[in-house]
């Protein structure tokens, strides 16, 4: 059998083989810098809340239970509301009332939306909402960054 030869002394078999691994290596590198771009969370306030909604590469279940346990361990808030089918929860900490809602996108991907309250006279509590976000994508591990300030 007569082997073929390229200019560089590789056969065709060497040849095919690392243009395979070259092109699963740059598919990984793609995909590896897909999962390292950070969640955008869009922010809005209005004149009796602020929200922010962001779509974060983590199942629905797992980003609703953080939120859960992150209340549960807290002795300063209290769980108004638990929809474990829902995946809703509703907390205070007997001056404001905030919400989560998580709802799956896909197996991985879940849109989460925070709205907080925001009572007359406490202007630090505006930023409620981003805090309980932020949080959330601490203890998760995921990186987020504010997109837009309406």
């Amino acid at each position: 059998m007569r082997q073929v030869k390229t200019k560089s002394g590789m056969n065709r078999f060497g040849v095919k083989h690392l243009w395979m691994a070259a092109t699963l290596f740059a598919v990984l590198s793609m995909a590896a810098c897909v999962a390292a771009i950070p969640v955008a969370i869009k922010y809005y306030k209005d004149a009796k809340f602020y929200a922010v909604r962001a779509e974060m590469p983590v199942s629905a279940d797992k980003v609703y239970n953080t939120a859960l346990n992150m209340a549960e361990q807290r002795t300063d808030v209290k769980i108004l509301k638990k929809d474990d089918k829902a995946l809703f929860l509703e907390v205070t900490d007997g001056i404001q009332v905030a919400s989560l809602k998580a709802e799956p996108v896909s197996g991985e991907k879940t849109d989460v939306t925070i709205k907080a309250d925001v009572p007359e006279g406490k202007e630090k509590e505006k930023e409620l909402a981003l805090r309980i976000i932020n949080n959330i994508c601490n203890k998760l591990e995921v990186k987020c960054t504010v997109e837009k300030q309406l």
